[in-house]
């Protein structure tokens, strides 16, 4: 018998059916009726994964097995007749071949896979090549955080009535209104709203990526993620309502590799500078164009440079844009494969970020919008607390809201090292450090810029340290890894620009000292428990005002932040 591949895929199944069904009474051998039960499946199998496809309907599917039911005497009457036998032997009915079988079996396979060619849908053993080269990635954490502060304390008379303003304390931290009363320069943190009431909240953070190898040297990266307010964090948080939270592009960037030690990144990109979260925390993405390159030095000594630069503020009337540029050289040991030791040293300069006080009212008439003016301003969207700031109004409008600006210049020199110990497989211990100092900070030019004698005697306050141990496993990918660190920290005001720190630390900013411990667990594959505690305070530089009261540099904040957090990430 034939059965041509050229008629429609269902009477093909309805055929194969007929014949199954018709021939099943009459097999007596259990190989031969494994065989046969084995074909009947798969023919089946086929006819479900057309309806699966969207290549048959259910209708249709249910129509063909009922065809091939009613087919099945007429195929049993085309079979050759079966030879008489002795009474009490088994009876063989020689109905369809290895052959046949063989013959239906692949007719129904080729027809298929036309099929799947024909409506676009991959083959079993194929997939389109540009499906290769795309992989996608996300992660979500859900983040219980309890902020908590020392309240203030005030001196009372015998009446119980406080003695002094609300900036006159016996104890605790310092209002948040007496910070934000500041009108003029030097002024620190006029942002802050919150220095004495413990606050609970959640927060969440999701983020999903998309990355594609485009050649064998180009691929390109989209990533979306929660958080639209800061640069420098990307977690939401919960409690408005139920109102939707906000999507932003996180990443997007193409990636050039043309050999396996040069690198090339343009768009929104990942950091690429080595170090730790001293200067840059985890959820920062740099705008720009970014540069790495490695080369091998020797057995296990790799030598490294990345650089870059990242626009910060532009303006299309001022030549004054705002830039980062940062270079940093470097290099890793393996020492043997137990131990690993990568060190870099970076300078880092961000151009045209410092405050310059206006001299001339603010323009008006035709001039309004069409001349430059505060472009120099440290937009209170981005900064956070610490950093020295200036007044930048011009003297004429003394009524004026005030309008800040950077007291100094930063052009800081980072050093940062990491060591891996593997000695204790499946365990490590990791020792990190990291340094900063602000090689710009210059009393003679701040005053310059700030037109104001106010600042004389401010103390040269512009060094930051980290350290940080850690041991547990390397990844949190398996259940019941886990890991723990402790880190203690001291990051001097005017060390590094504000705007740029962890929002942990502190809950955001510069000019504090403390320490942070942390442990996480893994419950489930790639699904962690996390907890995280961290205790702060004001760094006291000794500068006190001619009264012998101290300044706002260094008036009482201590906060501590407790943070649990559930991830998961695919």
């Amino acid at each position: 018998m034939s059965i041509t591949s050229h008629r429609p895929h269902h009477r093909l199944c309805a055929l194969s059916l007929a014949l199954l069904l018709a021939s099943a009474p009459a097999w007596a051998q259990p190989s031969e009726r494994q065989a046969l039960e084995q074909l009947r499946a798969t023919t089946l199998a086929l006819i479900d994964a057309l309806v699966q496809q969207g290549l048959l309907s259910r209708d249709k599917a249910e129509a063909i097995v009922r065809q091939a039911g009613a087919a099945a005497p007429h195929a049993a009457a085309a079979a050759p007749a079966a030879a008489a036998a002795p009474a009490g032997n088994t009876i063989r009915v020689p109905y369809i071949s290895e052959t046949v079988r063989a013959q239906i079996r692949d007719e129904v396979k080729a027809e298929v896979l036309a099929e799947a060619r024909t409506g676009g849908w991959a083959a079993p053993d194929q997939t389109p090549g540009w499906l290769k080269g795309i992989s996608f990635e996300g992660d979500v954490r859900l983040r219980l955080q309890a902020d908590r502060f020392d309240a203030p304390q005030y001196a009372l008379d015998a009446n119980g009535v406080r003695i002094g303003d609300a900036c006159t304390l016996l104890a605790g931290n310092l209002p948040a209104e007496c910070y934000r009363a500041q009108t003029e320069g030097p002024a620190w943190a006029p942002d802050l709203t919150n220095t004495g009431i413990a606050r609970n909240r959640l927060a969440l953070r999701a983020r999903f990526g998309l990355h594609a190898e485009v050649s064998d040297d180009v691929s390109a990266s989209l990533r979306l993620a929660t958080g639209t307010s800061s640069p420098v964090s990307s977690s939401q948080t919960l409690g408005s309502h139920f109102s939707k939270s906000g999507i932003a592009l996180d990443r997007a960037y193409v990636r050039w590799a043309p050999t396996g030690n040069v690198r090339a990144w343009a768009g929104r990109m990942p950091n690429p500078f080595f170090g730790g979260e001293l200067l840059w925390p985890d959820d920062l993405s740099f705008d720009g164009l970014a540069l790495q390159a490695e080369r091998t030095l020797g057995s296990g000594l790799v030598a490294y440079a990345n650089a870059g630069a990242f626009p910060l503020e532009e303006f299309n009337q001022d030549r004054r844009d705002k830039w980062l540029y940062g270079v940093q050289l470097g290099a890793e040991w393996s020492l043997g494969l137990a131990t690993h030791l990568k060190a870099g040293v970076a300078l880092y300069d961000f151009a045209n970020l410092h405050g310059l006080r206006e001299t001339e009212p603010p323009p008006a008439g035709g001039r309004a919008g069409a001349v430059p003016y505060f472009g120099a301003q440290y937009p209170a969207s981005v900064r956070q607390k610490g950093n020295t700031l200036i007044r930048l109004n011009d003297p004429s409008s003394p009524t004026a809201a005030p309008v800040w600006g950077l007291a100094s210049r930063f052009r800081p020199v980072n050093v940062s090292a990491a060591l891996t110990l593997r000695q204790w497989a499946p365990y490590e211990l990791a020792l990190g450090l990291d340094w900063v100092k602000n090689s710009a900070f210059d009393m003679a030019d701040i005053r310059q810029r700030a037109g104001t004698t106010a600042l004389d005697g401010l103390a040269d306050k512009t060094s930051g340290l980290q350290l940080k141990a850690g041991f547990g496993r390397g990844r949190l990918a398996e259940r019941g890894d886990w890991q723990a660190f402790v880190a203690l920290r001291q990051l001097e005001r005017d060390a590094w620009p504000d705007a740029f720190t962890d929002t942990t630390w502190h809950l955001g900013g510069t000019n504090h000292r403390g320490w942070q411990l942390g442990l996480a667990y893994a419950f489930d594959r790639r699904t962690t428990l996390g907890l995280k505690l961290s205790s702060t305070r004001q760094l006291d530089d000794g500068q006190r005002l001619p009264d012998g009261s101290s300044s706002l540099s260094n008036a009482p904040l201590k906060i501590d932040v407790f943070q649990l957090d559930l991830s998961t990430r695919f």
